[in-house]
């Protein structure tokens, strides 16, 4: 691993433990400060349109004048949000930090972009996965100290940690991390929301399929994010801690197979391959993590479910990736974290609705969605395993 790619690890995970702790606790925080199932979804929402807006135009800023700066500004955003919600927990507050932390967390493409630029074409499955296991075990870690802090102190002073840690970061990226984009375009706009370049990437048949996988699997997890904790706690009466642990099973579950699973399967199967069999495994997981009366089942979910997720998600992006052009990754990979992220626009507020009637309901509806992308996506899955195979 070279030293660039170790530091900007280090980097994702620090961000991604702060990631890691609002998860679980943030439905209860809104919950306990007022607020209603669906609000939780809406909150979950505006979190993931800002990031929706703001893949694409951080991927820009970093085509144009570099991953480091974008990096560094992100993390600072994030850092605000986190200490908006610790200072202030209210309503109004918490809608408008994470309306804030969506900015900060569009940095993803950049943070992918970065590896695509350290990396060679044959080894970006590889980099591209560990960065997924880091993920993982930001969400081991992060939620753990969430839980534990929520228990100890209160929901909102667990924010602290994660305001900090966002900080630290950026200090981190300032005084450690290289400049990876040696090809900068200065004389590239900058747009807002820019409908013509989002059509331009999509032009190709392939990537424009793997875009639309990415918007409909993330919808589909998306739908049961605002909602577990609470389900946790109406039908198990798990406390904050307890709901952190199982958030840490399902960071270790990941973990292990971005770290270790994915790159031992990738030599015996392809990409397209894992990609159906993680719909699979997903549609029959997330439909038992909902419905099933017995802790044991739901734990036993709480380590295939990930398991699954990660092997859609990794080799999906690693396939968009691969099929684009050196010098429009940033923007390549920002639309294609916007497509995820306008899946999580309208999966929690989805979610929201339907828990508000029952909170198994949003599990089930994921499940058939997932079987659905199967289903109508298999002969698009096939046409790219055939075009890379030729």
């Amino acid at each position: 691993m070279s030293k660039k790619l170790a530091t900007l690890l280090l980097v994702v995970f620090i961000d991604l433990i702060g990631f890691g702790i609002v998860i679980p606790i943030l439905p209860l925080l809104v919950t306990h400060s007022g607020g209603s199932t669906i609000l939780v979804g809406a909150i979950i929402a505006s979190f993931s349109l800002f990031q929706f807006l703001f893949g694409p135009i951080l991927g820009r800023f970093s085509d144009k004048y570099g991953r480091r700066p974008v990096l560094i500004l992100s993390s600072f955003l994030n850092s605000i949000s986190y200490f908006l919600i610790f200072l202030f927990p209210q309503i109004w507050v918490l809608f408008a930090a994470r309306m804030l932390a969506g900015i900060g967390s569009a940095n993803i493409s950049v943070a992918q972009a970065y590896i695509a630029d350290s990396s060679e074409a044959h080894e970006r499955t590889k980099a591209l996965g560990m960065m997924g296991a880091i993920f993982g075990l930001g969400f081991i870690v992060g939620p753990l100290l969430g839980g534990i802090v929520s228990q100890k102190f209160s929901i909102s002073a667990a924010f602290a940690i994660p305001a900090v840690l966002s900080f630290i970061n950026a200090i981190l990226i300032f005084f450690i991390l290289p400049e990876s984009n040696k090809a900068l375009q200065k004389h590239i706009k900058i747009q807002l929301f820019n409908l013509k370049v989002t059509r331009e990437v999509m032009k190709p048949k392939n990537i424009a399929f793997l875009l639309l996988l990415f918007f409909f699997v993330n919808f589909s997890l998306s739908l049961i994010i605002g909602v577990f904790s609470l389900l946790g706690h109406a039908k198990f009466s798990w406390n904050e801690a307890q709901n952190g642990l199982f958030f840490g099973l399902i960071g270790l579950s990941s973990f292990s197979t971005q770290m270790f699973l994915i790159r031992a399967l990738i030599k015996r199967i392809s990409e397209i391959q894992m990609i159906k069999l993680g719909l699979m495994i997903f549609s029959v997981s997330i439909v038992c993590m909902g419905l099933s009366p017995f802790q044991w089942l739901v734990i036993v979910t709480g380590i295939t479910t990930p398991l699954a997720v990660s092997m859609i998600m990794i080799n999906t992006q690693s396939l968009i990736s691969l099929e684009s052009k050196p010098e429009e990754q940033g923007i390549v990979l920002g639309v294609t974290q916007s497509m995820g992220a306008l899946g999580m626009v309208f999966g929690p507020l989805v979610g929201g609705v339907t828990g508000s009637f029952n909170l198994s309901f949003p599990f089930v509806l994921s499940g058939i969605m997932t079987l659905g992308i199967l289903f109508f996506g298999r002969q698009y899955l096939t046409f790219i395993h055939n075009s890379r195979k030729g």
